[in-house]
C-alpha cells in the first residue's frame, strides 16, 4: 500500500478522521497538506508529524469560501509540485426538524460538503491525471441510512455518493480512480457536536457521547484512516466508484 513519495491535500484536518488519516498517510512515506479553521490545531498535528520524520504543511482554509479549492492546490503545488491524493472530508452537519431548516442551511452544507469536495477535485484535476490520482470521498452511513431530524446533511451526503460515481465513470480513462468511504459513529469531536445540537446543555451532550462510545457500533478514526489508506495506494488500483460503509456492520 505505498505511498511513499506522493503528495495527499486532506480537508477537514485538524481533529477526528481528517488528523487521523493525515497522520497516517505521513507515517507511511506520504507528504501532506493539512488544512481546516482552526490554526493552532493544524500547526501542532504538522509539529508532531514532521518531528516523527515525517513531511508535512498546513493552510488555514474554510471551505465555505469558494477561493479555498484553487488555494489548495496552489500551495501543495507550491511545496512540492505534484498532487496525488485527496481526501474530501470536511463537513458541516444540520440537525433540525423539517419545518425549522432554512435556505441558509441548505447553501452552508451544500457548500462545504458538496461542492467544495467536486470543486478541489476540478482545481486539482491535471495534476491528478498526470499522476493517476486517488480521490477519497468521506461521505456518511446517513447516505444511505437516513436519521430523523438530519435531512440536509442525509441528503448532501447521498448526492456526495452519486457524485463521487459520476467522477469515477466521467474520468476512467484519465487514470484517476474515486471512492467513497462511509463512517458509521466514529468517537470524534463531530459526534460529540451531533448530540450537542439536540441535547439540553453541553454536559448532557457529552454524556450522550460517551455513553455512545462504549457501543459496538462507535469506531475510531484510525478504523477510517486505514482505509484511506488502502485506497490512496496501489493495492486498491482496480477499485474504482466503490461506495464502501465503514461501520462495524451497523448499516445491515
Amino acid at each position: 500500500m505505498s505511498v511513499q513519495g506522493k503528495t495527499a491535500i486532506i480537508t477537514g484536518s485538524t481533529s477526528g478522521i481528517g488528523q487521523a488519516a493525515a497522520e497516517t498517510l505521513a507515517r507511511h512515506g506520504a507528504r501532506v497538506l493539512i488544512s481546516g479553521r482552526d490554526r493552532e490545531r493544524g500547526e501542532g498535528i504538522v509539529r508532531g508529524i514532521t518531528e516523527s520524520g515525517g513531511d508535512a504543511h498546513f493552510l488555514q482554509a474554510d471551505l465555505a469560501d469558494r477561493s479555498s479549492p484553487d488555494r489548495l492546490v496552489r500551495e501543495a503545488l507550491g511545496r512540492w509540485g505534484r498532487i496525488d491524493i485527496i481526501v474530501n472530508n470536511a463537513a458541516l452537519v444540520c440537525h433540525k426538524p423539517v419545518d425549522e431548516i432554512t435556505h441558509e442551511d441548505w447553501d452552508r452544507l451544500l457548500a462545504v460538503n458538496l461542492k467544495a469536495p467536486f470543486f478541489l477535485v476540478q482545481a486539482a484535476l491535471a495534476h491528478l491525471k498526470e499522476n493517476g490520482g486517488s480521490v477519497i470521498n468521506i461521505s456518511s452511513i446517513n447516505a444511505i441510512h437516513n436519521d430523523s431530524n438530519n435531512l440536509v446533511y442525509d441528503t448532501i451526503k447521498a448526492g456526495l455518493n452519486h457524485m463521487t460515481r459520476g467522477l469515477a465513470l466521467d474520468l476512467r480513462e484519465a487514470g484517476i480512480r474515486f471512492n467513497v468511504l462511509m463512517p458509521g459513529g466514529i468517537d470524534t469531536p463531530l459526534l460529540n457536536q451531533w448530540f450537542g445540537q439536540f441535547a439540553g446543555s453541553p454536559e448532557e451532550a457529552d454524556r450522550m457521547a460517551e455513553a455512545a462510545k462504549q457501543e459496538p457500533n462507535v469506531g475510531s478514526p484510525q478504523q477510517i484512516a486505514d482505509a484511506v489508506l488502502f485506497l490512496s495506494g496501489s493495492k486498491s488500483s482496480w477499485v474504482n466508484g466503490a461506495i464502501v460503509p465503514v461501520d462495524g456492520g451497523y448499516h445491515l
